[in-house]
């Protein structure tokens, strides 16, 4: 650490945002290995839908794999748009929660700091940055390698997912993918009620086509988690 004129610490290059937003890269780098064989599967979704381009450029505009993957499934199965966007808003009906929880630490910041974190917000950088509110160039570099990683993987599924798709394991990536990100975090009050009340409804609903079964179970959790919030 360097002393200005005055005497007074002045941080170098390594101790600043640089070094911050490197951390953030580094942080969400085994993440993206993990979210790997889930970017497959959304590939191979991809590759197999009537628009292969567009459902590619939903990589960015859904931004999120089960959201995304969820969207493909209502439209290979013939429904409208109207009920594809209704299932993908549900789904990532969520970061409404994770975006309030963070608008007290980003109120301050200029407004093209706050766009790019709103673009770029999803679960791994919003976990990440957990204990980290005063490090919004942490969050930044997380989320940006993640943004800029997650199409490239998906686009890797989009070629190799249909040699892939034979194993019978591929069918359950997405699950346990998503149910590893989710296990950490089942000891937090509405997330333990969002996944008890999507259990049971999966279960429910087990002998319904895939898209209105998941459209319920996404409700059901949404309603779960926001209940303990309204009871008190």
């Amino acid at each position: 650490m360097d002393l200005d004129r005055g005497g007074a610490a002045r941080r170098g290059p390594d101790q600043g945002p640089r070094r911050d937003v490197r951390e953030g890269v580094l942080a969400m780098a085994p993440i993206l290995l993990a979210y790997l064989p889930f970017a497959v599967v959304v590939g191979t979704a991809v590759a197999r839908s009537d628009n292969p381009l567009a459902a590619w450029l939903g990589t960015s505009t859904i931004y999120g794999g089960a959201a995304h993957l969820a969207v493909l499934d209502v439209l290979s199965g013939g429904a409208g748009w109207l009920p594809a966007a209704s299932i993908g808003l549900l789904v990532n009906a969520r970061l409404a929660a994770y975006a309030t929880a963070m608008a007290p630490q980003w109120r301050s910041a200029p407004l093209r700091r706050r766009v790019a974190a709103a673009v770029m917000l999803t679960d791994a950088p919003w976990g990440l940055a957990r204990g980290r509110e005063d490090r919004g160039d942490f969050y930044l570099g997380a989320a940006a390698a993640l943004f800029l990683g997650w199409p490239l993987m998906v686009t890797v599924g989009a070629f190799v997912g249909e040699r892939l798709s034979a194993a019978p394991v591929t069918g359950l990536l997405p699950a346990l993918t998503l149910g590893a990100l989710v296990a950490g975090r089942v000891r937090v009050p509405p997330v333990a009620r969002a996944v008890a009340a999507a259990g049971v409804a999966a279960v429910v609903t087990a002998g319904l086509p895939a898209g209105p079964a998941l459209l319920i179970c996404a409700a059901l959790g949404v309603v779960a988690a926001c209940a303990g919030g309204l009871a008190r």
